[in-house]
Parts: structure tokens; C-alpha cells; sequence
């Protein structure tokens, strides 16, 4: 059996985490307060933010290393590269919910507390996350995958900070109409080369946690940046030779549009609106309904975690003009349960709705390129 085939073959284990619960109000006040008033001072060290007793490497006694996270997505990552070995705890496992509106619980404070690593997204995407790793007294290894990403410009740093600050002193903060922090995108688990950057850190503190395993942990994520990069190749197929524009509800995708070589031309306006209370002003709803209408735009993308009046009066639009429209999702949709089968299944779809070659038959090709590459060098 080849190695994609056993990866694919993989059976990931989760934890779903409790969702909303009144009784974690009073709780989380606490945690907001004692976030705030904790000085937060970390040691740092390359893809990671850590105290010093999380820097210190531990011989693993047998025990499963408890992983934390805050979307599936993330944590099928962790799950690739640590097998076996690692108990990934997840907080939205849920294709139905929306990452935006999580409300952290009492409970997600003890598990965090019970990790030794904590891989969150960051960029604003998921700060609840990364207060409580800050505030438990068993400081876990946080690993933040914007951070790693080297795609935020250093003015947004400044921003995040400030964000997160906040978040702390105000934890129904509404995300619901808030998904883009700025001009920077924060949804980089779309980007395949971050998701590469996140494998390789997750690999290094496991090691550095379980050093007896570490040429299994190295070689997890060399096999899973193997598929990345057929993924890749795959990709760049859909949009190539073509002229292809796309109107985005959200920017969501927007790296992997990239990747496909697809370009956004969403208006400036539209996504300023959108973000608003007030919504999209009649103007910008009918020139964005033109762009449709004209076939400027080849396919309409929207979040399907977070349709509202506007997204479906434009995928209505879409259809009667004949404009594809593909769903796309920040955690797992039914049936899917791991990253390289999300970032599969994604890029088939536009394949599809461009009328290019299914990314599931390149994958194929590509997987069995990467498993005799893979033989050759054992």
C-alpha cells in the first residue's frame, strides 16, 4: 500500500469539544481578567511562542501528547503528522458553525490547560484560543500559523495585538460581520504553503515533547508536504492558459485563488460593506449584481458557514445567468476529514465549475509520483 493510500486511509480521532453553555459566562469573565493581568512573558524561539518549561524537550512515558486547536482543519494537520502518538482535542468541529462566533468555554480552559501544544490560526481568526494558552499556569507551546505564514505585513501585527487586547477585556466580541482584519486575509489555512510551514512546526514540538518518536513525526510531515505540493501542481491546472475572474462574497479563499491562478475582482466597496452592521448599499449590491449578469465574473464564491440575504440574492442571480457558484467552507464539510481531502475536494470543485480537468484525477497522478519518490529514499 502506498504511502498517500495509507494517509488517505487514515482514520483521525477528535474530540469535540462542549459548544455554548451559560454556565461558562461567569468562567470566562475570570479568564478574561486573568489573562489581562498576567505579564504574558514568553520565550521565543523559531515557529513557535513558548514559556520555559514548554521549551524544555520531555522523554514521552507511552502517554498520548495532548494537542489543542480551534478548527478541525487545523487539527487534521496535527493529526497527519503526530499519527498515533497524539490526542488532537478540537474546539469547532461542527461543519454548521461558524469559527467567527465561537464562544470559548470553562472547558476549553482545562483542556488547554491538560496541552502541551496549542496550534491556533491567529490574525484576529481565533484570539479567545490564544489568551487562555496565555493564561493557564501549564503553559503549552503555541503555535500560530499567521505568524508563521510571513503573509501579514508588520503594520497588522500592530493591529492583532491590539485586537486580541481587546478580545480579552470583551469576549462577546462580534466576529459574525468582521472576517477581514484590515487589507489582510486572515483565513491562511487556504494557503498550501502555510499549511507546509504549520506541518513542519507541529513535527519540531512534538519531537522537542516526545523525542523517542521524532523520525516518525519528521517523516509524517515530509509525506503530508509531499501531497501539498502535488496539491500544488494540481492548482495551478485550473486557471492555467485561462482568463478566469471570480466574485467573492468573502475573501475566504482568497490564497488559494492565487494558487489557481484565478483572480478576485470583488469590488473594494463590496468587501468594505459587507463587514459593516449596515451591510451593502443598494449602489454596490446593483454593480455587483451587473458583474454577474455581464459574465464579467466566471463563478460567484460564497462562505456557505455564513450565507446571508445578500449571498443568496446573488447566487439566485448567478444561477439564472448561468454563473457557477462554489461553496466553499472554514471547517470540514460532511464527509471530509482531512486536510488534503478538504484542499482536494476545494480545488475539484472549481475545476468543475471552470470546466477544467477534476483535481481528484491529477491528484491521483501526482500522489503516486510522490509515493515512488517517497519509496525511493527510504
Amino acid at each position: 500500500m502506498s504511502i498517500f493510500t495509507q494517509t488517505y486511509n487514515k482514520t483521525l480521532r477528535y474530540t469535540t469539544l462542549g459548544k455554548f453553555f451559560g454556565l461558562a459566562t461567569v468562567g470566562l469573565t475570570t479568564l478574561a481578567l486573568t489573562a489581562c493581568n498576567q505579564s504574558n512573558q514568553t520565550a521565543q524561539a523559531p515557529n513557535a511562542e513558548k514559556s520555559e518549561t514548554a521549551s524544555v524537550a520531555t522523554t514521552n512515558t507511552g502517554e498520548k501528547i495532548t494537542a489543542y486547536t480551534s478548527t478541525n482543519v487545523w487539527g487534521s494537520i496535527i493529526q497527519a503528522v503526530g499519527g498515533e502518538n497524539v490526542d488532537v482535542v478540537i474546539a469547532v468541529n461542527d461543519a454548521s458553525q461558524d469559527p467567527h462566533d465561537y464562544q470559548a468555554t470553562a472547558q476549553d480552559k482545562l483542556n488547554i490547560s491538560k496541552a502541551k501544544l496549542v496550534l491556533v490560526n491567529g490574525g484576529g481568526y481565533d484570539d479567545w484560543a490564544t489568551s487562555l494558552a496565555k493564561s493557564v499556569d501549564n503553559k503549552p507551546v503555541i503555535i500560530n500559523a499567521v505568524d508563521l505564514s510571513g503573509l501579514k505585513p508588520a503594520d497588522e501585527h500592530e493591529h492583532e495585538d491590539k485586537h486580541e487586547h481587546e478580545h480579552e477585556h470583551k469576549k462577546d466580541h462580534d466576529h459574525a460581520h468582521h472576517h477581514h482584519h484590515g487589507d489582510f486575509n486572515e483565513h491562511v489555512f487556504f494557503s498550501l504553503d502555510t499549511a507546509k510551514k504549520v506541518a513542519e512546526a507541529v513535527a519540531n514540538q512534538l519531537a522537542n515533547s516526545d523525542p523517542t518518536h521524532k523520525a516518525t513525526y519528521e517523516q509524517n510531515a515530509k509525506d503530508f508536504i509531499g501531497k501539498i505540493n502535488a496539491l500544488q501542481t494540481t492548482a495551478k491546472m485550473v486557471g492555467n492558459g485561462k482568463n478566469i475572474n471570480a466574485f467573492a462574497t468573502e475573501p475566504v479563499i482568497g490564497y488559494l485563488l492565487d494558487d489557481m491562478g484565478i483572480k478576485n475582482i470583488t469590488p473594494t466597496a463590496y468587501i468594505e460593506q459587507s463587514e459593516t452592521d449596515a451591510g451593502v448599499s443598494v449602489k454596490v449590491l446593483n454593480d455587483t449584481k451587473t458583474l454577474l449578469q455581464n459574465k464579467q465574473a466566471q463563478v460567484l464564491i460564497v462562505n456557505a458557514q455564513t450565507e446571508d440575504a445578500t449571498s443568496k440574492q446573488l447566487v439566485e442571480i448567478a444561477k439564472n445567468t448561468g454563473v457557477p457558484t462554489v461553496s466553499v467552507y472554514e471547517t470540514f464539510p460532511t464527509g471530509v476529514n482531512n486536510y488534503i481531502d478538504f484542499m482536494t475536494k476545494t480545488i475539484d470543485d472549481f475545476a468543475k465549475a471552470v470546466h477544467n480537468t477534476p483535481a481528484t484525477a491529477s491528484i491521483a497522478t501526482a500522489s503516486t509520483a510522490i509515493a515512488s519518490t517517497a519509496s525511493s529514499t527510504k
